[in-house]
């Protein structure tokens, strides 16, 4: 772009204290944006609305819940509140293609991120105006390449217009060793996600009693609520594992941390369903789970297995395989050293390739610094 903007707005129609991963978007490329030294306001919708929020350079315009198309009309008419006030913005940033629509008809460069399901699921009239939305844009931001790929199976004419610009991670201090690290306790095993079939929890659990019926020591936290909570519930009291897996749900930020800092490996063996429509783009608690330190066991379908080198910063398995992901738990709960080294590895590759403020210069189509940041393991490999 010819000219870096000063003043972005940024849209969504979701925003915290809502849960979910593209209200974590919203808030970390926000704040990746104000660390630049740029101006932000945010146009979105979250159940604490109506209400306008102004912190550390971001304007918070919350229109507050409502119907969807009754969001729409409340984000449009607060953007074109703000633009007849005379505080017009160098570029709009879209943080998924449906958040895109109020901001069509304002004469601005426009950047729209994708994540993955929203563009593989869409049919007759929603697919035409996914494309309309996307030709209007000057750059869509795929945070992953299984995202574009989705993407441009689908829309091809988009190509030149697409960028791949995986997510950033917030780098915690380094934690202490744990009990199971210094060979002396139970192997702690930790999922952080929201709850709906495309997670694959329940295989999880399974997988989980197969452990425990051989012999393996260990406990599992599964933090998150959705649509799935009632299945993965009644597989635990199924595989008789009420005393040794947890449903935590919703948990705060302190609970959180404390959850990470105790625990030893990541569960996560995600699926593709609906022919690849419904996918996981990202992954971003793998991401933070890889900053932890943690070794991940995520599924071979959709961009985890981007961020995951199997055998080096994490395992990858077949999701649909319960033999797989116990397989995968058996060989780390056997060796301590191994899960040490490979989380140890998987903190680095996050520092090195996770940056939110490296991601918020592509999606402006700015220059990144040779050396700034390594080249995914796929391609330095």
């Amino acid at each position: 772009m010819a000219e870096s903007p000063a003043h972005i707005w940024l849209v969504a129609r979701v925003h915290e204290p809502d849960e979910g991963g593209v209200q974590t978007y919203v808030r970390e490329v926000g704040r990746a944006y104000a660390a630049q030294g740029r101006r932000v306001t945010i146009f979105a919708k979250s159940s604490a609305g109506p209400r306008r929020v102004q912190d550390r350079g971001i304007d918070l315009i919350d229109v507050g819940p409502a119907s969807m198309l009754n969001v729409y009309w409340r984000l449009f008419r607060a953007m074109l509140g703000v633009w007849f006030g005379g505080d017009r913005p160098g570029l709009i940033h879209a943080c998924t293609w449906r958040a895109a629509l109020p901001a069509l008809l304002f004469p601005r460069p426009l950047v729209v991120t994708v994540h993955g399901r929203e563009v593989g699921r869409p049919r007759g009239m929603a697919l035409r105006l996914l494309h309309l939305t996307l030709r209007r844009a000057r750059r869509v931001i795929a945070v992953s390449d299984v995202t574009r790929t989705l993407l441009l199976a689908r829309l091809p004419g988009l190509a030149p217009h697409v960028v791949t610009a995986w997510n950033g991670v917030l780098m915690p201090a380094e934690r202490p060793a744990t009990a199971f690290a210094r060979g002396a306790g139970d192997a702690q095993l930790l999922s952080v996600c929201r709850l709906v079939a495309r997670k694959n929890m329940a295989a999880a659990v399974r997988a989980v009693g197969g452990c425990i019926r051989m012999g393996g020591r260990l406990r599992h936290v599964i933090i998150g609520r959705g649509v799935d909570s009632v299945r993965v519930r009644e597989t635990i009291r199924h595989c008789g594992v009420d005393g040794v897996v947890t449903m935590a749900g919703y948990v705060t930020a302190e609970r959180l941390a404390d959850a990470y800092a105790g625990a030893d490996i990541f569960l996560h063996p995600q699926i593709a369903l609906e022919d690849g429509a419904e996918i996981e783009g990202f992954g971003l608690s793998i991401a933070d789970a890889m900053a932890q330190g943690l070794v991940c066991i995520v599924g071979q379908d959709g961009g985890p297995a981007e961020l995951v080198r199997d055998g080096v910063t994490g395992l990858v398995v077949d999701g649909r395989s319960i033999d797989a992901i116990g397989a995968a738990i058996d060989l780390l709960i056997a060796d301590p050293a191994l899960c040490r080294r490979i989380g140890a590895q998987a903190r680095q590759w996050a520092a090195d390739n996770l940056s939110w403020d490296r991601h918020c210069r592509l999606c402006l189509g700015e220059d990144i610094a040779p050396g700034a940041m390594r080249a995914p393991l796929a391609e330095a490999a």
